[in-house]
């Protein structure tokens, strides 16, 4: 069974396209199950500060998660769709985030580190800042985070695990150390990440992660599920066969799914 685990719709600001349009996607496709993850709201900003850009408005979120569950119930024995999150991870906000979480029942919750001291690393208008310092200082800052969401045990499933790759900026030194501390501690919390053609759209030209991870993380056994980050219901499943192929290679032959918070493998197929 295929999955697509990370997909958003118009909510977010920065995508288009309704709930009902990525599940009928999903099901032309031939994909066995979604997972709607649109972002949590900016929860670490003050309201009058919350960028519409990045995440829908707090208000708005009890509306999307009934609609959510609505479209779960609708397409069920049609697709499996999963009630779920991408949620920040942000030094300072942990008891924030986790009393949000707990206020919903989610099928799974996919963590990220997009901001950085008031930075949103993957946002194109401020891709400038990799040319101001060592690129390597902001790829390890970057582990140092998700370390720390990591440790938080909020996420169920990590996405975009190598995101500061997304403009093509690579480290001027080997950082194969910090990668394997994160994905130690990845294996050692249980957690699983997933594997996005999301970077192939982008400037990096690779999947997230690169294969050098991917082996690394087949490596030390870590879950894995599938997924294309879509922002239009066209981007649904996209380049997949070019993931799987990578996946295959890698090793990998289950992809991870969740229901209820409950993680269990599907075959690759």
């Amino acid at each position: 069974m295929l999955t697509d685990y990370h997909t958003h719709t118009f909510r977010c600001g920065h995508a288009v396209g309704v709930l009902s349009e990525y599940i009928e996607c999903a099901i032309a496709k031939g994909i066995g199950e979604i997972g709607l993850t649109d972002h949590l709201w900016l929860y670490f900003e003050e309201p009058a500060r919350r960028d519409p850009r990045w995440a829908m408005p707090e208000e708005q979120y009890a509306e999307h998660y009934a609609e959510m569950v609505a479209m779960r119930d609708h397409y069920r024995g049609r697709i499996n769709v999963r009630v779920s999150v991408e949620a920040d991870y942000i030094e300072g906000a942990e008891e924030q985030l986790m009393a949000i979480l707990g206020r919903f029942e989610f099928d799974y919750v996919l963590g990220s580190v997009h901001f950085m001291d008031g930075w949103l690393i993957d946002d194109p208008e401020q891709a400038h800042r990799y040319r101001e310092e060592r690129i390597a200082e902001i790829y390890r800052r970057y582990y140092r985070r998700l370390q720390k969401a990591i440790s938080l045990g909020a996420f169920d499933l990590l996405a975009h695990f190598d995101l500061p790759k997304k403009f093509g900026f690579l480290p001027e030194e080997d950082l194969s150390d910090i990668v394997g501390e994160t994905l130690d501690m990845v294996r050692e919390a249980d957690l699983a990440i997933e594997v996005s053609t999301a970077g192939l759209r982008k400037p990096a030209g690779e999947l997230y992660p690169n294969a050098w991870i991917l082996g690394e993380m087949y490596r030390r056994e870590i879950p894995i599920s599938l997924s294309s980050d879509a922002h239009d219901p066209g981007d649904v499943g996209l380049d997949y066969d070019r993931a799987i192929a990578a996946l295959r290679q890698a090793g990998y032959s289950e992809l991870a799914v969740f229901e209820a918070r409950r993680r269990g493998l599907v075959p690759l197929d």
